[in-house]
């Protein structure tokens, strides 16, 4: 296949993920970068503002540049958003990145989606909500995992610190992870951290006879691929079935994988005290990923997708979506919204620790259940439960019943699918009982209520 002249948009930096390159006929369009070109007079990159016009922007570029394929990557924080996209007549495919974090994260990008016309889809961190983006009708949709990890290759260090070492974010938006690190350290376990380019992050991954990693929210982030191309014995979360994690890396033998803290901190004391088997898993995590998701496989791979023809991108957006059944079902606009709508919010609690169950009314279609099965980090029931950090799932038309039933709030949330505009006026035991409203969302004639207790 001929190598395309590709137009990258992007909202990074060009010192933080830039974009892989796909073709050394590429150019960068982002509010990040300085428009430049090469010594021979040619576009290398160009700023854009935050919304811009496809089609304005490839009018001011000479013949010999315009795109045969424009690539958008695109999250939830929408910082670089292309407009246009249907009067564009080169391939046109939206590459998705982080879905897991922040308000509504997935049904903005389903919004855009169905306001802009792109050819193809591709998901790229966020393995577990692909079935969302089939499901709401789009296609071809195809999983593309990690697409901007590059290959730091280092020479294979067979003598290694004795530490744990995270290269990565701490802090408030990151509690999970930031809550493992002080309880490794607390528990005696030397835990050396840093921030530092990935280049540079490589040299200490390889040096380290352990690298911590931890997802923001169930996301296949980029430090799994980042560790095992340099060499590094990876030790991260698990994370659902759908994130495909479990069938492309085996623990204990391309990595280790751990389901909580008291986990973490066991397998962390256990690993440490072998540094043989430390160095056997690093050195067969590396082979794996050197055979089978090298930086030039994943590139191939994309564009093959991209480039290829309908019937091709089709039979490896089926192959995708195969791995999780919830990308076959299809349901109606109103059931979809609603479903789309608690699950974001439960996803966002769960991020965020206010939450470790779940409680979903048996009235509830089954399908709410497959939905939040990839919040690994949470206890599902549809038993009664208790406590400050249980959210309860009901249909409004349950609520009166149930809290009829209590003296005090037995639940820590409560989430309202199908909600009445006075829900807190038309159930007077809601302020009985402490509920205040925490979050309001509207999909059309769907609402969705998250109350807190007092």
């Amino acid at each position: 296949m001929k190598a395309p002249k590709v137009l990258f948009s992007t909202h990074s930096a060009p010192t933080y993920i830039p974009p892989l390159t796909l073709s050394e006929q590429q150019i960068i369009v982002s509010p990040r970068y300085a428009t430049s070109h090469n010594s021979l007079g040619r576009t290398v990159s160009i700023n854009c503002s935050r919304q811009f016009d496809v089609c304005d922007l490839v009018g001011l570029l000479p013949e010999s540049e315009r795109p045969d394929l424009f690539v958008a990557l695109l999250d939830s924080s929408m910082q670089c958003i292309p407009r246009n996209l249907i009067a564009l007549t080169s391939r046109k495919v939206l590459v998705i990145a982080d879905t897991h974090h922040g308000q509504a994260p997935i049904s903005q990008l389903l919004q855009y989606c169905q306001a802009e016309t792109y050819d193809r889809i591709a998901i790229t961190h966020g393995p577990h909500h692909l079935h969302w983006f089939a499901e709401a009708g789009l296609s071809p949709v195809s999983l593309h995992l990690n697409l901007n990890v590059r290959d730091h290759l280092c020479e294979f260090q067979t003598k290694r610190r004795p530490y744990i070492q995270f290269i990565g974010q701490v802090g408030p938006s990151h509690p999970r992870r930031s809550a493992l690190l002080d309880q490794m350290t607390q528990a005696g376990i030397p835990v050396m951290h840093a921030l530092l380019a990935a280049q540079n992050a490589a040299v200490q991954f390889s040096r380290a006879q352990l690298s911590f990693n931890c997802s923001l929210n169930g996301d296949f982030n980029m430090r799994v691929f980042e560790v095992l191309a340099a060499g590094g014995c990876l030790m991260t979360d698990r994370l659902s079935a759908a994130s495909g994690l479990d069938a492309l890396l085996k623990d204990g033998r391309d990595l280790i994988i751990y389901d909580n803290a008291s986990d973490l901190i066991d397998k962390a004391r256990f690993y440490l005290g072998n540094p043989a088997l430390c160095l056997q898993i690093a050195q067969q995590g590396h082979q794996r990923y050197i055979r089978n998701i090298s930086e030039d496989m994943r590139r191939k791979r994309f564009l093959e997708f991209s480039m290829g023809d309908n019937q091709t991108a089709s039979r490896m957006a089926q192959q995708d979506q195969r791995r999780d059944l919830r990308s076959l079902r299809r349901d109606s606009p109103s059931n979809f919204k609603q479903r789309l709508s608690a699950y974001e919010i439960l996803q966002e609690l769960q991020r965020t620790e206010l939450i470790d169950a779940v409680e979903l009314s048996p009235s509830l279609p089954s399908t709410f259940a497959e939905d939040v099965s990839d919040l690994v980090n949470l206890r599902i029931d549809k038993k009664m439960q208790t406590g400050s950090r249980v959210c309860g799932v009901i249909e409004d038309k349950e609520l009166t019943g149930r809290l009829d039933l209590c003296t005090t709030a037995p639940l820590g949330y409560l989430l309202v699918v199908d909600a009445d505009d006075q829900l807190l006026e038309s159930h007077p035991a809601l302020k009985r009982l402490g509920y205040q409203v925490l979050v309001q969302m509207r999909a059309g004639d769907q609402r969705t209520w998250l109350l807190q207790a007092a």
